[in-house]
């Protein structure tokens, strides 16, 4: 006899147990009739290559890694349980048209070094028919530009601070250059904040205008179709997008709404940030924790800014601040308070992790 839908049980499971273990276990429970339909998750102290696929093939609701607290473990539940559904039933309720086509495809060059925001950016520019030219740094933007006698592109989407050569120093020498040319290139810049004056820094080093990271698509195309008006698109194709949610509380783990605005309901893109997201993590907390190790104040900031660009991209607000505060008192030269906050940037970057990777569980990545 099966089990009534409201009865239906919640089973969590511990994939390192002895005898059998979480997945043994797992097995049995879909080949038990009278659990047909139960909710299991899936814990586990570290995730190996193959257990997202195990879990796929079982229908595990969710896969975290532990330590995990009580209320991203509740979070959790809730998602599992329905109550808070996962990407791909999330963006099924948005209204979202598809995005227009341009009614020119521009030639955009985009320097940006964080790899979740290139990945961003590209789609939500190469979905409206555009094509893009991506380059990691200021320096490398510049010579793309001179191979191309500062003609190739239509506009430049240029990252502030980038190795090497920021986005400022990289638009003085791109002005400086272009004159010989006769040539004016639109740059806009990418700004961690849009304060009065981030703006005056701006236009102060010739930029024409100006964005604020997490890069939002309404506010992207807004500025690209200002400073290059022939590639707006016919009144005939509004676009709509998923409407930004209210300002969350810096305590929340993740914003599931605001998520799905940035990348516009569009859940394939969201799994193939995730996944970057899970391959460039190692390394960002690698080069976090070197710079602690050392007492290298600027590398630590360095570390922290670009890990506050990649959380912010996410809609994680509890994890972004602790990576905003790490950037400050690193900044300021005090050690000993950032120190305090790597800890705390690491312990929400435990918290956040697992409901992404469950979030993006069934989209193909």
């Amino acid at each position: 006899m099966e089990a009534e839908p409201d009865q239906l049980p919640l089973i969590l499971l511990d994939a390192q147990m002895p005898d059998m273990d979480g997945f043994a276990v797992a097995e049995h429970i879909k080949r038990n009739p009278a659990l047909t339909g139960a909710t299991i998750m899936m814990l586990t102290s570290d995730q190996q290559c193959g257990d997202a696929e195990r879990c796929r093939e079982l229908g595990i609701a969710l896969h975290l890694t532990k330590p995990i607290g009580q209320s991203d473990l509740l979070d959790a539940i809730l998602l599992s349980l329905g109550q808070r559904q996962p990407a791909a039933q999330l963006a099924e309720q948005v209204a979202t048209p598809p995005p227009r086509t341009a009614q020119r495809p521009l030639r955009i060059l985009l320097a940006e070094d964080n790899a979740v925001n290139q990945g961003l950016a590209v789609r939500m520019l190469e979905k409206r028919g555009h094509r893009v030219v991506l380059t990691s740094n200021g320096r490398e933007a510049l010579e793309t530009l001179e191979q191309a006698a500062f003609s190739a592109f239509d506009v430049v989407l240029m990252d502030v601070q980038m190795p090497e050569m920021d986005g400022f120093e990289a638009t003085t020498a791109i002005r400086a250059r272009e004159k010989s040319f006769g040539a004016h290139i639109p740059i806009i810049a990418i700004t961690a904040h849009a304060l009065k004056s981030d703006r005056e820094r701006c236009l102060e080093a010739g930029m024409d205008g100006y964005i604020s990271n997490p890069v939002r698509a309404a506010d992207l195309f807004a500025e690209i179709e200002r400073h290059v008006p022939d590639c707006v698109a016919s009144a005939t194709q509004p676009l709509t997008l998923v409407a930004d949610a209210a300002e969350p509380a810096s305590n929340e783990v993740l914003d599931y709404d605001a998520l799905l605005a940035h990348v516009e309901g569009d859940t394939i893109l969201l799994a193939e940030l995730v996944k970057i997201f899970e391959d460039e993590l190692p390394r960002l907390l690698a080069a976090l924790r070197q710079a602690a190790a050392e007492g290298d104040a600027r590398a630590l900031e360095r570390a922290a800014h670009t890990l506050k660009g990649t959380l912010s991209s996410f809609a994680a607000p509890a994890a972004t601040a602790a990576a905003r505060q790490l950037e400050l008192v690193s900044r300021a030269g005090d050690l000993n308070a950032a120190a305090k906050a790597c800890a705390a940037l690491e312990q929400q970057i435990v918290r956040l992790k697992p409901l992404l990777l469950g979030l993006c569980q069934g989209v193909p990545r």
